[in-house]
């Protein structure tokens, strides 16, 4: 089935948006090996951009910035640093919301990958900015495992939503 054919009722599931939020959240701030740290997937980012695909009506640039306000606060981040990226990313979500349900596996693969690379840019400008921190290079590498995973990702949200109706 097509994303082209997915919409929803009028009264999404209020409930399953906050509760992908907050899985998200936690998964963005359990302790991970250091093997794979700097692979880790945004989740928040994953998440945002979903929602505000399948609900363009409903959430857009605010629903980014807040879960991007929620997560400089548990990451103890200087506040504003990831509300910007995430606020740009329901901002392009919320403009190509039709677009995107057209592209390939691959675009949607290539869109998801350059807005978190530009998502992680803002993010370490303003780190760099506030604390002088160094800029290096497998800072990049989340924007590749973010992009990769977007297809399972939003296969499972789909299977999962409970007021998700399917069309002919």
């Amino acid at each position: 089935m097509s994303e082209a054919n997915i919409q929803y009722q009028r009264n999404p599931s209020w409930l399953y948006v906050g509760l992908t939020m907050l899985i998200a959240v936690l998964l963005t701030v359990i302790p991970v090996p250091d093997t794979i740290v700097h692979y880790w997937p945004d989740w928040i980012t994953l998440v945002v951009f979903y929602w505000v695909l399948i609900l363009p009506g409903h959430l857009g640039v605010m629903f980014g910035w807040m879960n991007g306000l929620i997560e400089d606060i548990v990451t103890f981040s200087l506040l504003g640093q990831h509300a910007l990226g995430k606020a740009l990313v329901g901002t392009v979500a919320a403009i190509a919301w039709q677009r995107f349900r057209l592209f390939s596996v691959l675009e949607k693969i290539f869109l998801v990958m350059v807005l978190q690379a530009v998502n992680i840019a803002i993010s370490v400008w303003t780190s760099h900015l506030a604390h002088s921190t160094p800029i290096e290079g497998r800072m990049w590498l989340p924007a590749l495992t973010t992009a990769l995973l977007w297809p399972l990702f939003a296969t499972v949200l789909d299977r999962f939503d409970p007021q998700l109706k399917r069309g002919k």
